[in-house]
This record gives C-alpha cells, sequence and structure tokens, in this order.
C-alpha cells in the first residue's frame, strides 16, 4: 500500500530534499508550496497551496485533505523562516506547525510519523533561564499558541518552542503509537543557510530522513541532529 507525506516549504532546500528522496522510495509526496504552479516536478508527488503563516490557509488545507479522506503516514514541518521580522518568526516557525499538526492529527495514520524541522540555535543550553522557565511552563499547545502571540525572542527561541511542541504532541499522540521528534539538518548550504555553511544539503536532508524513516520502537519527544541527541 503506497504512503502518503505531506513535507511543507518543499519548494527548495532541504524541504525539496526531502521530498524528493522519499519519491524516489515510492512515497505520494504532497508538496505543501505557497504557489504550487512553481513546485518541483517529481514523480507521485502533488502540489497543494499551503503558507504556513496564514491560519485561513492552514485550515483551507486541513478541510481540503479531510474533504477527500487522505490519510498521511507522514508530516514533516519543514517550512521555515531566519532573516525576517519577530512577527513572521513565530507566525511560521511555531505558530504554523502547531495548527497544522493539531488541524491534521484527525488525519495521521495510527503508527504515523510527524518530524518537526529544527535547528541546533535552539537548544536548551543557548536559551536563558527566563525563557527556559517559560517554556517549562507550557503544558499545553495552546500555551505555545499564546506564546507566539508574545514573540519573546528570535529565531533561537522560535525553535526551542517548537522542540517543546515536540515533546507536546510526542504525549498526545503517543496511545496512537505516533512517534513525534524534532531533527536538525545542521548548518546546511540552503537558501537560508548561505553559501559558507559546513554541510552540504544532503547531509543535511539525511539527518531529517532518519527521523521520518523511524522504526516502531524509535524515540518519541526527542530533538535530534545525524540520529543523535541534540542537548
Amino acid at each position: 500500500m503506497t504512503r502518503t507525506a505531506l513535507v511543507t516549504g518543499a519548494s527548495r532546500g532541504i524541504g525539496l530534499g526531502v521530498s524528493r528522496a522519499l519519491a524516489s522510495e515510492g512515497w505520494r509526496v504532497l508538496l505543501g508550496v505557497r504557489t504550487p504552479a512553481t513546485a518541483p516536478a517529481l514523480p507521485a508527488a502533488e502540489a497543494e497551496p499551503l503558507d504556513v503563516a496564514s491560519p485561513r490557509s492552514i485550515a483551507a488545507l486541513v478541510e481540503r485533505l479531510g474533504s477527500r479522506g487522505e490519510k498521511l503516514d507522514l508530516l514533516v514541518n519543514n517550512a521555515g523562516v531566519y532573516r525576517t521580522g519577530r512577527a513572521e518568526l513565530w507566525d511560521v516557525n511555531l505558530r504554523g506547525p502547531a495548527l497544522l499538526t493539531r488541524g491534521l492529527a484527525p488525519l495521521l495514520s495510527d503508527g504515523a510519523r510527524v518530524v518537526m524541522v529544527t535547528s541546533g540555535l535552539g537548544r536548551r543550553s543557548v536559551q536563558s533561564p527566563a525563557f527556559l522557565e517559560r517554556l517549562d511552563r507550557a503544558k499545553t499547545v495552546d500555551d505555545l499558541l499564546a506564546l507566539a502571540e508574545e514573540r519573546p525572542g528570535d529565531y533561537g527561541a522560535t525553535k526551542a518552542a517548537l522542540d517543546r511542541l515536540t515533546a507536546l504532541f510526542a504525549e498526545k499522540l503517543k496511545p496512537r503509537r505516533i512517534l513525534v521528534n524534532a531533527a536538525s539538518p545542521g548548518w546546511a548550504r540552503t537558501d537560508m543557510g548561505g553559501s559558507g555553511a559546513p554541510r552540504s544539503v544532503e547531509e543535511g536532508v539525511a539527518s531529517i530522513l532518519w527521523a521520518c524513516r523511524l522504526g516502531p520502537n524509535g524515540p518519541t519527544g526527542g530533538v535530534f541532529e545525524d540520529g543523535q541527541p541534540l542537548a
């Protein structure tokens, strides 16, 4: 039976690499892109209009997939921004994955995988104690959505909050054997990472695919890079 994956930010960089790898393995890939007309042409791939900064666009995607009776075996929350204003940072890097994952949860197959694409800049060891205390007080997705409205920090803070979101969804979806993990591609030579980054796109993609391919006894709720815990 063909497995179906949804990858956000699939038009370039890490998202495109992950989508291409999955398609080559026989997955049916739904490419979450802002402009479907410019989506890459991949075998067994279909473009789905999605702007993760827009709650309305997210709701429209959820309704569209639900009306078609779609079932997802993999959700990769890859879309992210770095050099932009604080409002967009929090809208794209945290609020988008939170709303999308919550909306699509009923469409996830039991035993599915959810991967949040994070960053080493979100490591707990580089966050302020005050911010970590706020994160640890967040016990629900709504708590993190409220934090996203306050926008208390820069790019690294959004990724630290995404890691916390990962843990919350991992606990919520555990009864359905759905593994939810955050994976970092490392500093890779994408449009976001720049040409001087030390890692290739292929290395970054491999780090994300590790989390996509976890077996039924794999970890859940963790933060990883190249399959190793990211402290």
